[in-house]
């Protein structure tokens, strides 16, 4: 009989300490009183313990359970690329040792990093597929939160009724199972599709429920992110005394925790405050930040509304060029995601800056353009409003639309 060689001997050691290692890290998120803290101190250590887990079916338990301490910290990061691999690599074993409640979580958190990237196709895909088999487990709180993460999709791709729908849905299916984090999760995601549709009242009744809830929960992160949603729609509202009273709490919060994900959001916030209060210069230092943040993660949706708003306001200071530039990589980037609202929207703001510089023929082709891209999805009321606007101005150059 061959005897192991002694190189094999010590590799053999070396995966043992590796595991060894990934239990501690297991037991010290367990002990540890944040979470987030821990990991965010020893983030790389965390995820060299996650690649030695993946290497094998036997240490899947193990991977797992490091997958899900770390999945929704390390969301905040938008560490895609690797999170990818690793999830990937999770999903194969588990299909492999049918594990079907392990696969159907990873197929959402799958989704969840397609969604980030705006592969929304992809996403809803994924989605999908762990909504069957949260059905097939008859896992009431996994279907409502899935059914919640495809009511944003469908309001993404232009569908606000259907995605209102599945929210009203899921909401069922939530209070039905008594799972007060999943009601406030799809309160959260109702929200910001009543948000997109400038539905403000609805949008911040729902947030509202949402932050009590994670209040009551006493889930402080999530809670941080149901006010700046609230935050946002009191700019809207124009409620300013109320948004910069809770900002400087918010900024001082994120800051300590390195969430520059939420923090730029906030950011994009206050700089519509301050546009809305006509001090461009400090919204163009806002929004300015926002993107910086935005270089570390690369969110799409998020900054392509940063571009859109960096062109109004440089209309706003008549930096032609700059504003020019923002407004057509807007465009651009809305274009690609397929959001034919906030591309008709960013086409409506370009006008304007032709329009100001005197070039109205040029204004009035790039108002048609918007005015039959609107017209795929009029039957949002958004939409409509948005059409509505472009008519009057057109016929202010012309009775022909």
């Amino acid at each position: 009989m061959t005897q192991p060689s002694n190189q094999d001997h010590w590799q053999a050691v070396l995966r043992q300490q590796k595991l060894a290692n990934a239990q501690r890290w297991v037991a010290k998120i367990a002990a540890h009183d944040d979470p987030a803290e821990l990991i965010a101190s020893d983030y790389d250590n965390f995820l060299r313990a996650l690649e030695t887990t993946l290497q094998s079916s036997d240490t899947f338990d193990l991977a797992y359970q490091l997958i899900e301490s770390l999945y929704y910290i390390a969301l905040d990061y938008a560490d895609w690329d690797r999170w990818l691999v690793y999830l990937k690599k999770a999903l194969e074993i588990s299909q492999t040792i049918n594990l079907q409640n392990e696969e159907a979580n990873l197929l959402t958190q799958l989704g969840d990093i397609y969604h980030h990237t705006a592969e929304l196709q992809l996403a809803e895909e994924l989605y999908q597929a762990a909504l069957e088999k949260f059905e097939t487990l008859q896992d009431d709180s996994r279907v409502a939160s899935t059914l919640a993460k495809l009511a944003i999709l469908y309001d993404l791709k232009g569908n606000p009724q259907k995605g209102i729908a599945l929210c009203k849905k899921a909401l069922s299916v939530a209070e039905n199972s008594h799972d007060e984090s999943v009601i406030a999760q799809v309160n959260v995601n109702l929200s910001s599709i009543f948000s997109r549709s400038r539905n403000w009242t609805a949008s911040l009744a729902a947030s509202e429920k949402a932050y009590a809830y994670y209040q009551k929960l006493d889930n402080q992160k999530f809670a941080t992110k149901a006010l700046l949603n609230i935050v946002a729609i009191w700019a809207e509202l124009g409620k300013w005394e109320e948004v910069e009273k809770v900002s400087a709490e918010l900024i001082t919060t994120l800051s300590s925790s390195g969430d520059v994900r939420t923090l730029s959001q906030l950011m994009n916030n206050l700089g519509v405050v301050a546009y809305n209060q006509t001090n461009f210069h400090a919204a163009e230092n806002y929004w300015q930040d926002a993107l910086r943040s935005h270089s570390q993660f690369q969110e799409p949706t998020e900054q392509a509304t940063i571009y859109n708003n960096l062109g109004v306001v440089y209309t706003k200071m008549e930096e032609w060029e700059t504003a020019k530039e923002m407004l057509e990589q807007a465009v651009q980037a809305h274009d690609q995601l397929g959001d034919v609202y906030n591309w008709a929207n960013s086409l409506d703001n370009l006008a304007d800056l032709y329009e100001a510089q005197g070039e109205t023929a040029v204004a009035r082709q790039v108002l048609k353009k918007a005015y039959a891209g609107l017209q795929t999805i009029a039957d949002s009321p958004h939409a409509q409003t948005l059409m509505d606007s472009i008519t009057q101005r057109l016929k202010s150059h012309s009775s022909e639309i």
